[in-house]
């Protein structure tokens, strides 16, 4: 049985990543977040006491330990060295630990360590992101012999009602609202995302590999397969062509998970929306 430790397991990734390891019964998966009531699975711990971190990782020698805190956009911006500490200082404090260990670390990383100016990113393409968020995120990327880097961008539920990634600003919108018809992405949701972390556990690769179809879509497109597939008829959705951006990215060479269409992925989160309802109010 292999033991998994889930580090933020309240924000979008890891909530979705911790629950759907946890339905698989040769895992024995831990979580860690701030302020949670704990039991048998779940620890309550702000991982800037890193001490106590260390302790926990090495005394339960685990097999994969999954980072998927992060500081987002606006907050990155607004707080530079929590931004730094969190995005670029963690998952090399976490590989730094667990070095001579059998322990793997995997790191979630973003499209957005690219400026967006020509689309289709390699893996090795320089890193040209502009601000504090990017720039964080980029050094907070790990590659070595042992570990492990996803970077792609994700989308899905979140239990935060004042999330602020893109699904959730949709659920929680009626009337007239701009599409990004300019806009190009080449993400997964958060459960997709959960999905290929399972296969890499049970398929092992290191480095850092990017997650994705490989098949860009804009913005526009992208929500009105929520508006179709989440029923919000009552929506009306406006090309908006006032924002040219392109972060997709290439897939991956080294990893052979399959990642699926955006209208699959789509329909197995609303799937597995119900699944959870308890946790979400949309």
């Amino acid at each position: 049985m292999k033991k998994i430790l889930v580090i933020g397991i309240k924000g979008m990734a890891g909530h979705v990543v911790f629950n759907y390891l946890t339905k698989n019964k040769d895992y024995h998966v831990f979580g860690i977040a701030r302020n949670i009531t704990e039991n048998d699975q779940e620890i309550s711990l702000d991982v800037s006491n890193t001490n106590q971190l260390k302790e926990i990782i090495l005394h339960h020698q685990f097999d994969v330990v999954i980072n998927c805190i992060g500081i987002l956009n606006k907050d990155a911006e607004d707080h530079p060295s929590k931004s730094i500490w969190f995005n670029s200082y963690f998952p090399h404090f976490l590989e730094e630990i667990t070095k001579e260990s059998d322990t793997q670390i995997i790191h979630i990383s973003t499209d957005c360590v690219f400026n967006g100016k020509k689309g289709n990113y390699a893996e090795n393409d320089f890193k040209d992101g502009e601000g504090f968020y990017a720039q964080s995120k980029a050094l907070g990327e790990i590659t070595n012999d042992k570990d492990l880097t996803i970077r792609t961008s994700i989308i899905g539920p979140e239990l935060n009602k004042n999330g602020i990634g893109l699904f959730h600003w949709f659920m929680n919108q009626t009337g007239e609202i701009n599409g990004y018809s300019s806009a190009y992405w080449s993400g997964v949701t958060t459960l997709e995302l959960a999905k290929a972390i399972q296969y890499v556990i049970e398929n092992p690769i290191k480095g850092l590999v990017h997650l994705t179809n490989g098949v860009a879509i804009n913005k526009y497109d992208l929500i009105n397969l929520f508006k179709d597939i989440w029923h919000k008829d009552e929506t009306i959705i406006l090309p908006y062509e006032g924002k040219n951006v392109n972060k997709s990215l290439q897939k991956s060479n080294t990893l052979k998970y399959q990642v699926k269409g955006y209208k699959e992925m789509l329909i197995e989160q609303d799937e597995w929306m119900k699944e959870f309802s308890s946790l979400y109010n949309y």
